[in-house]
């Protein structure tokens, strides 16, 4: 099985799909889908292609049932990509470009490696650093100087870090604050990272007459499954226990604590039903983002409210 949300915390998946994407960039560039290896083994550093890796990347691709290729005894020769891997291609590349996945999880990253930086003792100068962590770049594609100065601002504004931003527009001296902190222990000691706005969500598509799981959306032969996922359900469920064990603290007047103590036994009765509603699910799911609404304490509604939008929106 390999998905995007996998991908990203495997480095050798990650590389996987950066190198079928060059495969038919490639493919496009020579207007056919039967592609030469020898631009991938002269050039391939430049475009971000691990040479070394690259005879067991191509094994695993055809694996997956992306590519086909016949090796010789030197070597490999050329490469088609089929259907299946254009589509797993587009799919990829348009996900690594989407603005709103990019700045959800660039919040999470930066919040969170700067928290790290505390808990490590280090002031940085700067956001230089974080540019070189895994957190510095979404699927591979790194993030642009304007995507992090807009993310740090958003941050600052909010009150999450302290940064000193000159009219040259750097981020100089960045400091997660006490609030900042706050934000993500608690959204930790929730079994999950911190995600001031929105959650990175695992969406499972399969296509037909693939050697393996796939990811595309919108092609000839992709169907989605209505049917709920232990994961789906699982999120909703999630919500639920949270809200529970975090309702004293969010400064809930008590209408809307007895509003919560509803929708809280309703979404664990449906999340318990042999088969959970999709549509129900929504429903409780945009209450819990209702009742928490009114909330006083900041923080703790926020972490409630991304961890329903993310349920929300893994359900489709």
């Amino acid at each position: 099985m390999v998905d995007l949300e996998a991908a990203m915390k495997s480095p050798s998946k990650l590389r996987q799909l950066h190198l079928l994407g060059e495969v038919y960039r490639l493919s496009k560039a020579w207007n056919r889908r039967q592609v030469p290896t020898a631009g991938l083994y002269n050039e391939g550093h430049q475009w971000g292609i691990d040479v070394s890796a690259l005879r067991s990347d191509l094994n695993a691709l055809m694996g997956f049932g992306w590519i086909y290729f016949e090796a010789s005894p030197g070597g490999v020769d050329e490469i088609l990509i089929k259907q299946e891997g254009i589509d797993v291609a587009l799919e990829y590349q348009k996900r690594r470009s989407n603005p709103r996945q990019r700045s959800s999880a660039l919040k999470t990253a930066l919040l969170n490696w700067l928290y790290d930086q505390y808990l490590a003792g280090e002031d940085p100068k700067d956001l230089a650093s974080f540019t070189a962590e895994p957190g510095g770049s979404f699927l591979g594609l790194a993030y642009s100087d304007e995507e992090i100065t807009r993310t740090a601002k958003w941050l600052k504004d909010r009150g999450y870090i302290q940064a000193w931003m000159p009219i040259n527009g750097k981020v100089m001296s960045p400091r997660v604050t006490a609030r900042g902190i706050h934000l993500v222990e608690l959204a930790e000691s929730a079994g999950s990272a911190a995600k001031p706005e929105g959650m990175i969500v695992n969406n499972n598509f399969n296509i037909r007459d693939s050697h393996s799981m796939n990811f595309a959306v919108n092609s000839p032969d992709a169907v989605q499954s209505n049917t709920l996922t232990a994961e789906q359900i699982g999120q909703a469920r999630k919500v639920g226990s949270f809200l529970r064990d975090i309702k004293p603290a969010l400064g809930l007047p008590a209408e809307r604590q007895e509003e919560a103590d509803v929708v809280i036994v309703e979404l664990e009765q449906e999340t318990a039903s042999p088969e959970p509603s999709p549509g129900k699910l929504k429903a409780l799911l945009y209450k819990v983002l209702d009742v928490v609404a009114v909330g006083t304490a900041e923080s703790a509604v926020e972490v409630v409210s991304s961890m329903a939008q993310s349920a929300i929106e893994g359900l489709g």
